[in-house]
């Protein structure tokens, strides 16, 4: 076995007491990620825009570039860090989160895609963001999709990929979509 893949399921099963099925699931959609590995990734100069021209995803920098946030007409923003957004020209709701694999945000789902749905329904154009734009924005966007669209988690997953390639949850937050999934 892979030590990475090793070293992952060990994790999961002693902290996060994850089952056989749930680790299978998780090394499944490892799996769609690795597809993307060679393909050369887009600039990171701007946010990703994943559904419609309205959702966007993006890192720590786009969310305090107001020019930028100005110039793709962005009136709301997601903020899922440990940091403090102050804008006073947009509707910030921000999910504290520590970024690793201690972060939790199972319990910000149901406000997050209450949020977003708010954005679309009125037409809003919104960031979803985190330090780096990778594990904790990825993870909303995908309870986002799962949620909307009615897709499972590797459907998301796969559909996120084809929109923002350095998409990445952490295990942990894999594990948090899958078990919202089978709820």
């Amino acid at each position: 076995m892979h030590a990475v893949q090793s070293n992952r399921e060990k994790h999961l099963r002693e902290k996060c007491h994850a089952t056989d099925d749930e680790i299978a699931q998780i090394n499944s959609i490892v799996q769609l990620k690795k597809q993307y590995f060679n393909r050369p990734v887009p600039s990171n100069d701007q946010p990703s825009e994943i559904l419609d021209s309205w959702l966007f995803q993006g890192d720590w920098k786009h969310a305090t570039n107001p020019v930028l946030l100005d110039s793709l007409s962005i009136t709301h923003i997601l903020n899922v860090t440990d940091q403090i957004l102050l804008d006073q020209s947009r509707q910030i709701l921000h999910i504290p989160s520590e970024n690793g694999r201690s972060a939790n945000l199972t319990e910000s789902f149901h406000q997050s895609n209450e949020f977003l749905d708010r954005c679309r329904t009125n037409n809003r154009r919104v960031l979803v963001h985190c330090e780096r734009g990778v594990s904790r924005s990825s993870t909303i966007i995908l309870a986002y999709l799962m949620y909307h669209k009615m897709w499972t988690v590797s459907q998301a997953f796969e559909y996120l990929l084809t929109k923002r390639q350095q998409a990445s949850p952490n295990w942990v937050l894999l594990l948090q979509l899958i078990r919202s999934e089978n709820k």
